[in-house]
């Protein structure tokens, strides 16, 4: 009995340190059952997570919740920062390593609403991600070099504070205020650092939605709180797989609570690692490194991704010709066939912006060469020439690895330079790809980047592109292996010249690779670490289809560690390059991603299948990249490989032309052929919403210079706009552009209709067709016609927008051609009585509703968005009731300068601005377009009289002067189903700074009561 007794007890005090979410370090073996395991005094939880796809992790394992801890020997505080020393008090899992004995803290406030949070060894440096490759405004070192936190943050209000529990030793933040809550708290977790294993846990709200954790591809964009790792090791491994690591890595995660709050927490850190979200914490489990987390106070959505990007870096201002629409394809055959595709485009009446040609059109799949059967280099000079007359613009492929091949000018230009990424042996490493066997540039080094930017040079003096694309940069490798060698000198038969256009080239490795021999400890433990992360599901060695982990830069640092940093030290390279060649705004699309990307380049979901599925799961996908700091982003559109169908096509077409930013179609080299024009239901589909999109560009320009000041997503979730409705967390079928546009596609096969849901408040519909959703004060969901080729579009009652003309087919006709101004009322004024509200109110009562709104506008491609006065076009449209009369009037006032510029009364003096602005727009050639119109939409009583001032503000209190009375047009008054029209076209009025405009009218006739 008393043995019994003792086996009870043990298996029971075994099972208290077992955590289902925790490490799994094998106790066993194939085929062991669960008595046997038990035996051994470990743990056995199957491996099984609710929702969530087979992960490849032992079901026997050795306990892995057990205590370890640290306690406090030495703490200080001074300014904003709390400084201390840690010390081991109980080691824990020797499996992993030996524990690191004294660690540092550093707890510094970087803004009043950011904290930083850094556990490093106290005894020696460890590996972090180099500060000058973050553009980020608010860590020392940065490479932004603009604003900067406070020097003195005790001078400023913090929202964030930080308590330190001596011992056991363990963190909370709370926030203060009215949404004071706590945001971090690791009081009773495991604190565990090791050479190779670090885990750091915190203690989560069960009611929070999490959001990120990317780049992975769901059917959701939430995170599934089930206890299954999240790994972050970028691959080559496109989004068809759920629930993968990909291209990217963002350790962020963005957590909204039911009530709307919301904060964050950010993970500096580029070793591969395990992301565990569990139904009552978080938990980070990383191979290296140090635990650099920021905690981010919030307290809205918006707040926590402005505090995100301006610790990670803005995102970068894209050309405004880059929100037209793209043409791709991997199998173009020739200059020719591009060429046709260009003009039937054109025939077609269709827009285009850019084309854009993959490998095919190199020699022997060679960077910055030409193949000359197919794409010779005259006729390339020829049709790029002929684009830019016509205002198109042409984005050719770029991939890192630089073909061994002895003669090719970029091969040994890059020997000489030293400029490749070094192998174990010291040796230029070798992997395989398109071109066969290759080297790659090391963009962490100065020699790796002056080197690949004077590349881009000399192709740019060949034939002048306008932006790059660089694809491969994970950086990808057909082979595994930490010393490869060629077979033979004659290994790649036909690979240096022309190629054939009929088959892929290899993509099997062809080279003998081996594991490397004769290492010390420490390489050996980056072979094989003792913690696994969970990559492809099934825990893959970190150097499968990679450069071995081995692989060093110049300043020494191995892949092991910055393998995550190829993509983004790779975007920004090309970045700066593309800049300074073309003395414009760069545009680069890169398929790899960290923290941070998004101030260098656009991104895509990568390659993914002209599928409905895949359809459905692009739009969480391009969301997420939104939330990351990268607002350019998009899908291959149609989808990428399979054969897509008429209708999946006009489908995608019709979400990718209003959802994505980045909208471009591209397609296998074995899928068929899906330019827009070769269906008429696609052809129709594009004509329709690329139109609509053309139209909007002032918009969706707009909220793209807001992405770039404080990185709030063009194309966003509803919960970032609509944060209290928690009906709107885990939407991920429709979307907002901006803060007012609400899509609503269709994403299944056969289907006619979407239930869509509405917020509170009333939504126009922007086609035109007088469509007007009332969703009341609580939100409804109501079911649209959609009809093959139709998107429902809605505008927000109480928002205003400006739009231009449709039916162009290039961004530079679009951005000479008039402007419209958009109001949506924020309910329905008519003469029918009851339906008489606006916000609520019955309009023959006295109210009066305002609504104001800003477009931005510059030259679209100078280095830096501009911040002028005349960059900026505030619009602010009143309506007005009067009870006496019963009538009703309104107005648009347009005028220049941002928010911050403009007038508010805040009690001081007015000082006279008319002469200083005159001067200021002088020097500034901002050129705005002819104003063509005014739109209300839900306005629909007559109107009596429109009058029309040109008006300049003479004070800081806002006083404005009219300097001149314009006579309305003849037939000025129109009506669509949607509301008024007022037609200004015929007045040829250009909107020029610093000089304003004011539309006003009023009804013809007093309006019934209800």
């Amino acid at each position: 009995m008393r043995l019994l007794g003792l086996l009870l007890f043990l298996r029971s005090a075994s099972a208290t340190l077992c955590d289902v979410a925790g490490n799994r370090l094998d106790c066993g073996r194939i085929g062991m059952s669960q008595q046997e395991c038990e035996s051994q005094n470990c743990c056995w939880v199957p491996a099984q997570f609710p929702g969530a796809p087979h992960v490849d992790l032992p079901w026997c394992f050795h306990p892995n919740a057990e205590p370890s801890e640290y306690r406090v020997v030495d703490m200080r505080r001074s300014g904003g920062s709390t400084h201390a020393r840690l010390e081991l008090s109980r080691s824990v899992q020797p499996g992993l390593g030996a524990d690191i004995q004294n660690l540092s803290l550093e707890a510094e406030q970087l803004s009043d609403s950011v904290l930083r949070l850094k556990i490093s060894d106290a005894a020696k440096p460890r590996w972090e991600v180099p500060r000058w490759l973050l553009a980020s405004q608010l860590l020392p070192g940065g490479s932004d070099g603009k604003a900067r936190r406070p020097a003195n943050c005790e001078a400023t209000e913090l929202q964030l504070e930080v308590s330190v529990k001596r011992e056991p030793f363990s963190l909370e933040v709370t926030r203060r205020g009215q949404a004071s809550s706590t945001l971090f708290n690791s009081t009773a977790t495991r604190l565990v650092v090791k050479d190779q294993y670090l885990e750091l846990s915190t203690w989560l709200s069960p009611s929070a939605t999490l959001y990120g954790a990317g780049e992975r591809a769901s059917h959701t964009l939430h995170l599934q709180r089930n206890g299954m790792p999240r790994t972050l090791y970028n691959r080559d491994l496109g989004p068809t797989f759920p629930e993968q690591n990909g291209y990217g890595s963002h350790p962020f995660v963005l957590a909204l609570e039911p009530d709307g709050s919301a904060w964050g927490l950010l993970l500096l850190n580029s070793n591969a690692m395990d992301m565990v979200p569990s139904a009552d914490k978080l938990s980070w489990r990383v191979t290296g490194g140090i635990l650099d987390l920021m905690v981010l106070a919030g307290p809205s959505p918006l707040a926590v991704l402005d505090q995100l990007t301006a610790v990670v870096g803005r995102p970068a201002m894209m050309p405004h010709w880059a929100l037209g629409w793209h043409q791709s394809k991997y199998g173009y055959r020739s200059v020719w066939e591009v060429e046709d595709v260009v003009s039937s485009y054109r025939e077609a009446e269709l827009p285009l912006e850019a084309i854009w040609t993959d490998i095919d059109h190199l020699d022997g799949w060679r960077d910055f060469t030409f193949n000359p059967v197919h794409f010779p280099l005259p006729e390339m000079q020829r049709f790029v020439a002929e684009l830019h007359r016509n205002g198109q613009h042409w984005m050719p492929i770029v991939d890192p690895g630089i073909k061994v091949d002895p003669g090719y000018p970029a091969y040994d230009q890059g020997l000489k330079q030293d400029a490749f990424m070094r192998g174990v042996d010291g040796q230029p490493y070798m992997g395989w790809v398109w071109p066969g066997a290759s080297h790659y540039p090391d963009f962490l080094s100065p020699a790796g980047r002056q080197y690949f930017a004077g590349q881009l040079r000399q192709h740019y003096a060949l034939v002048p592109w306008d932006g790059i694309w660089i694809d491969m940069n994970e950086a990808s490798n057909f082979c595994t292996g930490d010393v490869c060698a060629l077979r033979s000198l004659n290994s790649q038969p036909g690979r240096k010249g022309a190629g054939s256009l009929e088959d892929d080239p290899p993509w099997v490795c062809q080279l003998d690779c081996q594991e490397a021999q004769g290492l010390n400890d420490t390489q050996r433990s980056w072979l094989h670490p003792p913690y696994d992360v969970s990559s492809d599901l099934k825990r893959l060695p970190l150097g499968t289809k990679a450069m071995s982990v081995l692989a060093s830069h110049h300043d020494g640092s191995v892949q092991y560690n910055a393998h995550q940093l190829y993509g983004i030290s790779s975007a920004s390279t090309v970045a700066e390059a593309v800049g300074q060649v073309l003395g414009k705004r760069p545009f680069v699309l890169s398929r790899s991603s960290f923290l941070g990307s998004g101030a260098y380049a656009a991104h895509w979901t990568g390659d993914n299948s002209a599928t409905w599925e895949q359809l459905r799961w692009s739009v969480p996908g391009v969301l997420g990249i939104g939330l990351w700091g990268i607002p350019m982003a998009g899908a291959d559109i149609c989808g990428f490989m399979g054969d897509t169908t008429p209708e999946l096509c006009a489908r995608w077409v019709s979400l990718g032309a209003l959802g994505y930013p980045f909208a471009r179609s591209h397609s296998d080299l074995h899928g068929g052929y899906q330019e827009l024009y070769r269906w008429p239901e696609v052809a129709a589909a594009g004509k329709k919403a690329l139109g609509m999109r053309y139209r909007l560009l002032p918009t969706l320009y707009s909220a793209l210079h807001a992405a770039h000041l404080t990185g709030a997503p063009v194309m966003r979730p509803l919960f970032l706009n609509f944060p209290s409705d928690s009906n709107t967390h885990a939407i991920d079928r429709q979307f907002m552009v901006g803060e007012a546009l609400l899509v609503s596609p269709v994403l299944d096969q056969g289907a006619t209709s979407v239930d869509a849901y509405f917020p509170a408040g009333t939504w126009h519909s922007l086609w035109d067709d007088g469509g007007v959703v009332r969703a009341g004060a609580g939100g409804r969901t109501v079911r649209l016609d959609a009809q093959l080729g139709d998107i429902p579009l809605h505008m927000r009652g109480g928002t205003a927008l400006a739009m231009q003309q449709g039916g162009l087919l290039t961004t530079r006709e679009t951005k000479r051609s008039p402007l419209t101004v958009v109001v949506a009322l924020p309910g329905v004024l008519s003469g029918q009585g009851a339906a008489n509200t606006l916000a609520g109110q019955h309009l023959g009562a006295a109210s009066e509703t305002r609504i104001t709104a800003q477009l931005y506008n510059d030259g679209g491609e100078e280095p830096e968005a501009g911040e002028s006065l005349c960059n900026f076009l505030s619009i602010q449209a009143a309506t007005r009731a009067h009870r006496a009369s019963g009538g009703h009037e309104g107005e648009v006032l347009l005028q220049f300068g941002s928010p911050r510029q403009l007038p508010s009364s805040n009690g001081s003096a007015c000082g006279l601005v008319s002469d200083v602005e005159t001067a200021a727009a002088a020097g500034d050639s901002i050129e705005w377009p002819e104003l063509g119109g005014v739109e209300v939409l839900g306005w629909h009583v007559p109107v009596e009289a429109v009058t029309l001032e040109v008006v300049q503000r003479m004070d800081t209190c806002g006083q404005l002067a009219v300097l001149e009375r314009l006579e309305a047009p003849e037939n000025v008054v129109g009506a669509g189903a949607s509301g008024l029209k007022l037609n200004l076209a015929a007045l040829g009025h250009k909107l020029e700074c610093p000089y304003g405009l004011r539309v006003a009218w009023k009804t013809a006739k007093p309006l019934a009561a209800s």
